[in-house]
C-alpha cells in the first residue's frame, strides 16, 4: 500500500514543477501587469528618443564634415601661401644680396669720392692761382670782363656750401673760356692810355688776334698801334700800318671777307724786353 502511494505522489510533483516554469514572472508580489496603452507610450518614447539621438548624431556628423572641409581648404590655402612665401623669401634673399653688393659699391664710391675731393681741393686752388697769374700777366684784352669772372670764381672756390663738382665745373668753364680766346678774333671798344701821352684815356677800337697780339685803331681811323707786352704799354705804329689794321678791324667786325694781312705780330722778347 505504501508502494502505491509513492507512485501517485511522483506525477503530482512533476506537474507542479511544470506549472511553476510555465507561469509568467510577475514584477513583484502585489504589483499588477502593465496595461497595453502604457506599453505603446513607452515604445513611442523609445522611438522618439532614438530619432532625436539620430538627428543629433547626424547634425554633429554634418557639422564635423563641414569643419573637416573648411580645415582641408584652410590647409590647402596655407600650403599655397607657404609656397608663395618661400618664393618671396628667395626673392628677398636675392634682393638683399644685391642690395648688400650695391651698398658695398656705394661705400667704395664714397671713399673714392672723399679721396678725389681731398685731391681736387689743392688742384682747384693751384689752378685758380695759375689762372689769376695768367690774367694778370696777359695782354689787357677784355680786362674788366675777365677780372669780374676771376673775382666770382674766387668766391666759388672758397665757398664750402658749393660742392666740389660745381667748383670744378666752374673753374673748367673759366679755363675753356680763356683757351677759346686763343682761337678767335674780335673787335671791341675800350679806353686805353697811348704812349707818349699825358696819361689821358682814349676810346679806341681794339682788335684782338687770338692771344697773339692786340692792336688799336682810333675812332677817326687816323692812329693805330699795338700793345707791347714787354713794356706793358700801348705803342703807336707808323701810318703805313693803318690800312692792314683797318682791314683787320673790318674783318673782325664781319664787314669784310677774310684775307691775309701783313700785321706786326712781333717776336719773342729778348733780354731787353723789345719786340
Amino acid at each position: 500500500m505504501m508502494h502505491m502511494n509513492q507512485k501517485r505522489t511522483i506525477p503530482l510533483i512533476f506537474l507542479t514543477s511544470i506549472i511553476f516554469f510555465l507561469t509568467p514572472v510577475v514584477p513583484g508580489i502585489g504589483q499588477s501587469p502593465p496595461k497595453p496603452g502604457n506599453i505603446d507610450k513607452q515604445a513611442v518614447k523609445h522611438v522618439e528618443d532614438a530619432v532625436r539621438i539620430q538627428q543629433r548624431t547626424q547634425k554633429k556628423r554634418t557639422q564635423w564634415v563641414r569643419e573637416k572641409t573648411d580645415l582641408v581648404l584652410q590647409y590647402e590655402q596655407l600650403i599655397q601661401e607657404k609656397q608663395i612665401l618661400e618664393k618671396e623669401k628667395e626673392s628677398l634673399l636675392a634682393l638683399h644680396s644685391s642690395q648688400e653688393s650695391l651698398n658695398q659699391s656705394f661705400v667704395r664710391q664714397k671713399k673714392e669720392s672723399i679721396r678725389i675731393q681731398q685731391e681736387l681741393i689743392p688742384f682747384l686752388n693751384t689752378t685758380y692761382t695759375r689762372l689769376e697769374t695768367l690774367i694778370q700777366n696777359d695782354p689787357p684784352f677784355l680786362k674788366k670782363e675777365r677780372t669780374r669772372r676771376l673775382a666770382a670764381l674766387s668766391k666759388i672756390i672758397i665757398d664750402q656750401g658749393i660742392t666740389i663738382a660745381e667748383r670744378y665745373r666752374k673753374i673748367l668753364e673759366a679755363l675753356f673760356i680763356e683757351a677759346e680766346y686763343g682761337s678767335t678774333v674780335e673787335v671791341y671798344q675800350d679806353k686805353i692810355i697811348l704812349e707818349p701821352s699825358n696819361g689821358e684815356e682814349t676810346l679806341c677800337n681794339i682788335f684782338r688776334l687770338g692771344r697773339v697780339s692786340l692792336f688799336f685803331l682810333s675812332l677817326d681811323q687816323a692812329v693805330c698801334g699795338v700793345f707791347d707786352p714787354g713794356l706793358n704799354r700801348w705803342q703807336v705804329l707808323p701810318d703805313n700800318m693803318l690800312p692792314p689794321i683797318r682791314s683787320a678791324v673790318e674783318i673782325a667786325g664781319k664787314r669784310r671777307p677774310v684775307e691775309l694781312l701783313p700785321l706786326p705780330i712781333g717776336r719773342l722778347a729778348d733780354k731787353g724786353g723789345d719786340l
